[in-house]
């Protein structure tokens, strides 16, 4: 008794003012306490703390639930109330039926396990809510998440979930995404579509969105600055102006994403169909958000006025001072509805409009540099981002250690390095990023590769296999040869049982390989060892070999690769896999230049993951090189950067993926047999023999 009157409390009262539930409630724990009087007080103590549920709905769920388990054993209906509370975080009431059902299955197995199951404690428990409700955890993708920011940011940020902020203001404004300066939160589960991967999705989606805050220094950016703590610090109070400044930023921010990341353009496409099944579009403020958002072929005329301002716009600053403008204002005034209610959060962006502190908030330089790089394009008068294009990320907070703000990176890959003296891995420790190539480059193909592409062409036509040919002499196939035949009938007017072989069938012969060519393009390559740069000798060979190929019917590709420092590298793609090959690429690759380190493993390791996406039997990287691998960070009196090469190797290897090498003698054998296992390399005494040699060693290799 003393028990039941302490859980009368605020989260349990209004059960008093329905009879009938607190009848059935009180009942139900009188029945628990007379089986045993611990049942009842560990029942009215889950009642106190609002465990039996939140609404008469779920409380009537309860007594029902409990009632049917009791009916198999008590203790597992006692299990039950104690593991109802999270069951009512994961799952719908029908998916609680499912849950109880597998729970009574296993309790005519394993009783003790049962219990365990139904009070949420087993690790069954989990396995069986993520088979029911299809729901994807953030555990089960936040290291995921943070190499995606990494690599679209460019820096760390954190990934947490929503439970870290206050919950008051994340029920008031019904934020599902918060990402303040270094810090991306989101839900600790997602469980809105049908499948998981479907709910994966929905995190890369979030996380994606973010990154584009960041990367295009919108509120996020400076979001939990003492001066910041929401986006009215910019604009004042005004239901209009906040509302405003939130229409033309997430349009600025969400256009550039899909121009600045092709790929994310499904996942936006996802987030706005989910999002405005929800919202309707009954209030004007909706309405002219879905016209900025979904503009169409034929953009209404307040939408053109917002998306021109998101045109002349480059950071959130420049938004806001933009709200300003003769037009900008216009739309404000003239679209009904638009300062009479707040703009609702949206389901998939961080909410700017959320009350934020952060214990290490974004640095005073970083606000002073946005502000004045935003008086820098009023001033120009600009009517475009012109060389701004592609948006700036904002860089580490160094303000601790007395630095600035790092410049803008584009998104990159992220890929670890073996540490040898560690042996282990370096995780993330390498930010490699591709570069485009220009095909508009006026040099044209010497007179001697011309000569020699002609003669390496003819050499590999006269390798090709014929695309198909007849199996013949055959006990059964497709066709009949009539000659065969005719043979049969007469030996056998002479034989008892001669052999049945005048049928055949067709035999499709085909090279089923692809091959990667990866040049070195350091700054070592502009030398000239022999008066011709070595670089121009790479670009030789990789056209002269490239004519075979093409001859060949092999599918190939061209690429190239640099970079200063372990977040600097560069990747080149001249000829892709699917590009035809042809004057384009041939510029492309005539358009190398020689430039930075040479940082060998995680040039290697994205080149196995471009070809792990094609389907060949036989899959094989060639790398060109003229030196030792060599960049910042390297120990020279140490193998470290030879050992991250073998393992790239080894790890390319374990997929399917040859890897051979060309070197020159700035490699020693020694050095040559540590990075490329199996010996599977060769070292020219002269680099100009390059052209020559690389399509017999091919022809050697894949004959």
């Amino acid at each position: 008794l003393k028990v039941f009157l302490g859980a009368v409390n605020s989260r349990t009262r209004w059960i008093f003012d329905l009879p009938g539930i607190f009848t059935d409630v009180v009942n139900l724990g009188r029945e628990l306490a007379e089986s045993k009087l611990y049942y009842g007080i560990a029942y009215f103590q889950a009642l106190g703390e609002g465990g039996l549920g939140r609404s008469p709905e779920e409380v009537r769920n309860l007594v029902n639930h409990v009632k049917r388990i009791r009916a198999v054993d008590e203790e597992l209906a006692f299990a039950f109330v104690k593991g109802y509370g999270k069951l009512l975080d994961r799952l719908a009431p029908t998916e609680i039926t499912t849950y109880i059902n597998e729970g009574v299955r296993l309790f005519h197995g394993n009783r003790s396990a049962a219990a365990g199951f139904m009070e949420g404690t087993a690790r069954s428990s989990e396995n069986i809510i993520r088979s029911i409700t299809r729901e994807c955890r953030l555990d089960d993708v936040r290291g995921s998440l943070a190499i995606l920011l990494k690599a679209l940011v460019g820096r760390e940020v954190e990934v947490s979930d929503l439970g870290a902020l206050d919950s008051d203001d994340l029920i008031e404004r019904g934020s599902m995404v918060v990402c303040m300066h270094r810090w991306l939160y989101v839900p600790v589960s997602i469980r809105h579509f049908d499948t998981e991967a479907e709910n994966r999705s929905w995190y890369y989606l979030l996380t994606v969105v973010a990154a584009a805050m960041l990367a295009e220094n919108s509120f996020a950016a400076v979001h939990g600055h003492p001066d910041f703590s929401t986006a009215a610090d910019l604009v004042g109070q005004s239901i209009f102006s906040t509302n405003l400044l939130q229409i033309v930023e997430y349009t600025r921010v969400l256009k550039r994403a899909r121009e600045r990341w092709p790929g994310c353009r499904k996942l936006l496409d996802l987030g706005l169909r989910t999002e405005f099944s929800r919202r309707g579009l009954d209030r004007g403020v909706d309405c002219l958000l879905h016209a900025c958002l979904c503009p169409g072929d034929r953009p209404s005329p307040h939408a053109r006025i917002i998306l021109g301002a998101c045109e002349r716009s480059v950071n959130i600053f420049e938004t806001a001072s933009l709200l300003g403008e003769h037009e900008v204002e216009l739309v404000g005034r003239t679209c009904a509805g638009l300062g009479e209610h707040e703009l609702m959060p949206l389901c998939f962006v961080p909410d700017m409009m959320f009350p934020g502190h952060v214990s290490n908030p974004p640095s005073d330089r970083l606000v002073v540099d946005l502000k004045e790089q935003a008086e820098r394009r009023r001033e120009e008068g600009s009517g475009g981002r012109g060389e701004e294009e592609t948006g700036t990320a904002s860089g580490d907070d160094a303000s601790d250690e007395g630095e600035g703000e790092e410049d803008a990176v584009a998104a990159a890959f992220v890929y670890d390095e073996w540490c040898d003296p560690d042996n282990d891995y370096h995780i993330n420790h390498c930010l490699l990023r591709e570069k485009e190539c220009s095909d508009r480059i006026s040099a044209e193909m010497p007179g001697d590769v011309t000569r020699e592409t002609r003669y390496v062409r003819e050499m590999f036509e006269r390798l090709k296999p014929d695309e198909a040919r007849k199996e013949k002499w055959l006990a059964d196939g497709d066709y009949i040869n009539p000659d065969v035949l005719v043979d049969y009938i007469v030996r056998r007017n002479v034989e008892p049982l001669p052999r049945i072989e005048f049928y055949e069938k067709p035999l499709i012969r085909r090279r089923d390989l692809a091959v990667l060519v990866l040049l070195d393009v350091s700054g070592s390559t502009g030398e000239k060892p022999g008066g011709e740069k070595v670089l121009d000798i790479e670009k030789s060979a990789a056209l002269i070999f490239g004519e075979g190929l093409d001859s060949l019917g092999d599918r190939f590709s061209v690429c190239g690769f640099s970079g200063n420092g372990r977040e600097n590298c560069e990747y080149f793609v001249y000829k892709d896999f699917g590009d035809p090959w042809g004057i384009p690429s041939m510029r492309r690759i005539l358009g190398a230049y020689p430039s930075s380190s040479t940082r060998i493993g995680v040039a290697l390791r994205h080149s196995g993951h471009r070809m792990a996406g094609i389907d060949s039997k036989q899959r094989l990287i060639i790398l060109i090189t003229d030196g030792k691998p060599m960049d910042a960070g390297y120990d020279p009196t140490t193998r470290y950067a030879q050992y991250d090469v073998r393992n790239a190797c080894e790890e390319n290897a374990k997929i399917g993926i040859d890897t051979f090498a060309i070197s020159t003698e700035e490699n020693t054998r020694a050095d040559m047999e540590i990075m490329f296992p199996r010996r599977r390399f060769v070292i020219l005494d002269d680099i100009r023999k390059l052209p020559n040699v690389l399509p017999q060693l091919y022809l050697r290799m894949t004959a």
